[in-house]
């Protein structure tokens, strides 16, 4: 990352606590300084993970008539490219960003 007046410095994402009975997730953020001093926990995000499955199935319940998965690819090496597209299923990884669309 790059902040005019920090310059460029580094971030760390941690999951503390995951439970998979409940969907409680704990997570924090700390920020690396190119002087290697280290910003713990600079935030903490306490909230339930809602699986993609959990969410669709509400979204229908709710009255939509159509709910749309758009899954983000990778590029050549590996990195997301920001683009997504339309998906009936999703691969196995750690970590993936999907957006959902409803229509009424």
């Amino acid at each position: 990352m790059e902040d005019p007046e920090l310059g460029s410095f580094g971030y760390e994402w941690e999951q503390a606590l995951y439970d998979p009975v409940s969907g409680r997730l704990v997570c924090h953020i700390h920020f690396n300084f190119p002087d290697g001093s280290r910003l713990e926990r600079a935030f903490t995000y306490d909230w339930r993970l809602w699986s993609l499955p959990e969410i669709r199935e509400l979204l229908s319940e709710a009255g939509f008539s159509r709910v749309h998965v758009y899954w983000q690819g990778w590029d050549a090496q590996g990195h997301p490219d920001g683009r997504f597209v339309p998906v009936e299923t999703g691969a196995p990884d750690a970590g993936w960003i999907a957006y959902l669309s409803a229509e009424p």
